[in-house]
């Protein structure tokens, strides 16, 4: 077994202060997919980085001012397994995260993935697992809608699957969002403009680190975790610029 000893001096680390790894998780799950992190992957990734100091948190706290190295952990989808096996893990280390939901499939199954190879029914949150997830501390997100592509939409249509989930989570939630996550990681000006109006982040799955200075928070990039993703690559992404050098505009 291969023992990772970290050191800051021998690790291009950078200011992490100032380059934020949003981490992008869909399941957490043992099945056989590529955006399935397994149950003791996630585990292993999440004591990992406490370990090395780190704080988990939302992506509304992403900005703000902590002596702590931060994380910012997203989960998009809002599959059930985010409630019963992540957590778990999230809470016992003492960490915060985000959940982006299909407003229109809370309680029912991810059929927009349906004609992806290796589909499998994932069942999303239900309304009870929600509200849970919230009073234990942990941000809701919107992941629109439906879960269309925005880019094949008109104008009227962008609206109602960016700004409909915000209504809808205030009526029934009692809670005001302010993170998005884009659907397939689609967008364009006009998504911009909806949203600039209505939101304070957005995530994207552009792959980099964040840079409060860099980045526009609606366009915010993210690190992916999946599957095939090892401990010592889960570390290269975070901690050092391997994500970094694979934005693209």
């Amino acid at each position: 077994m291969v023992k990772l000893v970290y050191h800051e001096k021998l690790i291009p680390f950078g200011n992490n202060k100032v380059s934020i790894p949003v981490l992008m998780y869909h399941s957490i799950s043992n099945d056989k997919n590529k955006i399935s992190v397994s149950v003791l992957n996630f585990k292993r990734q999440m004591r990992f980085m406490h370990s090395l100091g780190y704080m988990g948190c939302s992506l509304n706290k992403i900005n703000s001012n902590t002596s702590k190295k931060k994380i910012v952990i997203t989960f998009d989808d809002g599959y059930e397994n985010i409630f019963t096996k992540a957590m778990p893990v999230l809470k016992e280390l003492d960490f915060s995260a985000t959940c982006f939901i299909v407003s229109k499939k809370i309680g029912y199954f991810n059929d927009w993935d349906k004609n992806q190879k290796n589909f499998k029914k994932k069942r999303i949150m239900n309304t009870k697992q929600i509200k849970n997830w919230i009073k234990n501390g942990f941000e809701i997100g919107s992941h629109s809608m439906d879960h269309y592509n925005l880019n094949n939409l008109s104008n009227i249509q962008k609206k109602i699957q960016i700004l409909k989930p915000k209504q809808f989570f205030k009526n029934n939630y009692g809670i005001n969002i302010q993170s998005f996550s884009y659907p397939f990681g689609c967008y364009n000006e006009d998504c911009l403009k909806i949203l600039k109006r209505n939101y304070k982040f957005a995530v994207t799955t552009k792959r980099s680190r964040y840079n409060k200075g860099k980045f526009n928070p609606l366009e915010i990039p993210r690190v992916p975790v999946n599957s095939n993703t090892s401990i010592f690559k889960y570390f290269l992404k975070i901690a050092t610029f391997y994500e970094d050098v694979k934005f693209k505009r």
